[in-house]
């Protein structure tokens, strides 16, 4: 009898964690998604909008998000090449705002920085209360011609500080990284200073390795030093559509990617445009000989959502790195290039000359052309 009850009282607890994970799921699927590996909730975005420490003024980005604050201070990291901020208060006060990542040709706009270090500007601005000041540093959206170099799985040492010299001597306005900065500890830090120190400005997609590593949640220092998982940004006449896919998602439609995504697929867009997509992981593996998902996106039904929304969405060129190689591919009509070899190490097989992607807009001939140009090139 006494065997009864504590047997009772013991499936009371299992049913009883067994509706909690099963609520915990349940609520996780229908508000957030989940992500895997490792199975966590859709994490959360990064602040675009902070106060100042003192509580004397308030800064609201677009294009931008919140990095820290020093002292009283406030830093923000641009994700466009034509990020916004405006900053108010309730009382007089002079406000102290850093931006990085603005590349040294944008234009002031509305408020000169006090002074600029590279891709940093320092803004110093007396502000009145119920006036606000626009911070709007920016290249010319019109811009008649511009070039950019895309390139992935460099980690954040000394292959990173190549990638951007080589983009540079490449002639290219910024680059698109492809994810994964982070092989070893400290390679996300060791990347911030690397990328604020280059010469023209970055724009990173989070890679698995950026995501996590074991228990260890990579992406809150991503979103913090490098910039948000889920972005997009306009330039002359094309769109840079900035997408997570470090790990997969559940459902596939689910989180800040899928509300992005819903809010592009339902707004106006020149269908005369071009859309370049840039993403970690690749829809297919084309390399021959490695099975139906190879070293791609291992969940199906993701790989199908994806592809159909880029389809949608009528999009150019899908730009991947993940795949230790590079390679270009035609998927469904849209040009997909594979340019993972920022570490010079192939996935498998011989090894190949490593390659960076360059791409080319011309308003003149409103259509991005590319070329592969060799990371390490000799002679």
């Amino acid at each position: 009898m006494a065997w009864g009850k504590r047997w009772t009282w013991r499936a009371k607890i299992l049913l009883a964690l067994g509706l909690g994970m099963g609520g915990y799921l349940g609520l996780g699927l229908l508000f957030f998604g989940f992500r895997l590996p490792p199975l966590q909730w859709e994490p959360s975005s990064r602040a675009t909008q902070m106060e100042s420490p003192d509580g004397t003024f308030f800064v609201e980005g677009s294009g931008a998000t919140f990095v820290r604050s020093e002292g009283n201070t406030l830093v923000f990291r641009a994700s466009t090449p034509t990020p916004m901020l405006i900053v108010s208060s309730k009382a007089t006060t002079t406000a102290h705002v850093v931006l990085q990542n603005i590349h040294p040709d944008a234009l002031p706009g509305p408020v000169a920085p006090e002074h600029t270090e590279g891709l940093t500007r320092f803004y110093e601005l007396t502000i009145e209360p119920g006036l606000g000041l626009l911070i709007q540093p920016r290249l010319d959206v019109e811009k008649a011609e511009f070039r950019f170099a895309a390139i992935g799985d460099t980690g954040g040492g000394v292959e990173l500080d190549h990638a951007l010299q080589r983009a540079e001597e490449l002639g290219a306005d910024f680059v698109l990284h492809l994810g994964d900065l982070e092989y070893q500890e400290g390679d996300m830090e060791r990347a911030a200073v690397a990328l604020n120190a280059a010469n023209i400005p970055t724009f990173a997609c989070i890679g698995n390795h950026d995501f996590h590593d074991g228990l260890d949640k990579v992406h809150r220092r991503f979103t913090e030093l490098i910039g948000p998982r889920n972005s997009f940004f306009d330039l002359g006449g094309v769109r840079f559509l900035n997408l997570d896919t470090a790990a997969d998602t559940w459902p596939s439609n689910g989180g800040d990617r899928g509300a992005l995504m819903k809010l592009l697929l339902a707004s106006e867009f020149p269908q005369d445009s071009e859309l370049v997509v840039f993403t970690h992981r690749p829809l297919n593996d084309p390399r021959a000989g490695v099975g139906e998902d190879g070293h791609a996106i291992g969940h199906s039904a993701e790989v199908e959502w994806l592809r159909e929304s880029f389809l949608e969405l009528g999009a150019d060129a899908l730009l991947h790195g993940h795949i230790h190689e590079t390679h270009s591919d035609m998927v469904d009509g849209m040009s997909a290039y594979i340019i993972g070899n920022g570490l010079n190490l192939p996935e498998s097989g011989p090894a190949v000359e490593a390659g960076i992607l360059i791409g080319e807009w011309n308003s003149q001939a409103p259509q991005v052309s590319y070329r592969i140009e060799p990371l390490y090139p000799t002679g």
